[in-house]
């Protein structure tokens, strides 16, 4: 297309109106693609980052009282529990869990995914291994020498089945956070702030004991 000079310098008025919003296209287009090719973190990560720093686990377990906080930042476990202090350090990085329970020492290997997370090694003196199967809504292994099992659901609060050859029966009141029902032949009278019935599944080894 061949324009006259004339015709040319009339068109100048237009480009010079037009640039502003073609600049604006630019920049916003650029916004696009650098937000597009920017690292995301992982479904897992970004709910674990949504939750409360930590938790609360407070009650008693056959009229013994229980005073717990879950640092889901610094990834320990302090206390009281049956009147003994509870220092426990989750090194995810190392994938173990060390310190001290009712007096004793805990030594556990964890093996963590989005999925699974199980555990291997000796708690309240007891020989431990077991997996908590969120997709299967089971945790299966053996504490004291004796098989475990418990079937859960997260979404009802439940969690039933055997544990130190007895039976497990607990329910999560989501509303106040009370846990209560049975464990290690005994009432579980306990209120998880910041929690919920994961947290307990999880560390389950804590609760445990001969």
């Amino acid at each position: 297309m061949n324009l006259s000079l004339a015709a040319f310098v009339a068109l100048i008025p237009s480009l010079a109106a037009a640039a502003p919003s073609l600049e604006a296209a630019s920049a916003a287009a650029l916004t696009a693609l650098e937000a597009a090719s920017a690292p995301r973190p992982s479904a897992a990560a970004a709910a674990i980052a949504r939750r409360p720093a930590a938790a609360t686990i407070t009650g008693s377990i056959a009229g013994s009282p229980v005073d717990l906080t879950l640092d889901r930042r610094a990834w320990k476990i302090t206390g009281a529990l049956n009147g003994y202090r509870a220092d426990i350090t989750i090194d995810q990085a190392a994938q173990k869990v060390t310190g001290a329970l009712n007096g004793t020492p805990v030594d556990l290997v964890q093996d963590w995914t989005a999925e699974k997370v199980a555990y291997r090694g000796t708690a309240n003196q007891t020989p431990v291994e077991y997996t908590v199967d969120w997709t299967a809504g089971t945790v299966d292994g053996t504490v004291n020498d004796v098989p475990l099992h418990l079937s859960f659901d997260l979404s009802k609060g439940t969690a039933d089945g055997f544990a130190n050859d007895a039976p497990v029966s607990l329910s999560l009141d989501a509303q106040s956070g009370a846990l209560s029902g049975a464990l290690n032949h005994s009432k579980v009278e306990l209120t998880i702030v910041n929690g919920d019935l994961s947290d307990f599944l999880q560390y389950l080894f804590v609760f445990l004991k001969r």
